[in-house]
């Protein structure tokens, strides 16, 4: 099972919340597949444990996130 780091690439203000660049968190997933788009669920409860609801932010796409598998 891989291991990704999903790491904030723009600083965003939005919703009264606030995300740097270089954010990042590691999840476990089940695929080889790209986390961003198959496993956005995984993402957004990681950072919600860090207190961050990107989900909310309209912050939980490619644009915003990058995925690197870490192992």
């Amino acid at each position: 099972m891989p291991i990704w780091r999903i790491t904030v690439t723009t600083t965003r203000c939005s919703c009264g919340q606030r995300i740097d660049k270089g954010l990042s968190v590691d999840i476990q997933t089940f695929s080889y597949a790209n986390p961003i788009y198959n496993a956005q669920d995984i993402i957004a409860n990681a950072f919600l444990a860090k207190g961050v609801d990107i989900k909310k932010m309209n912050a939980l796409n490619a644009s915003c996130l990058k995925a690197t598998r870490i192992g």
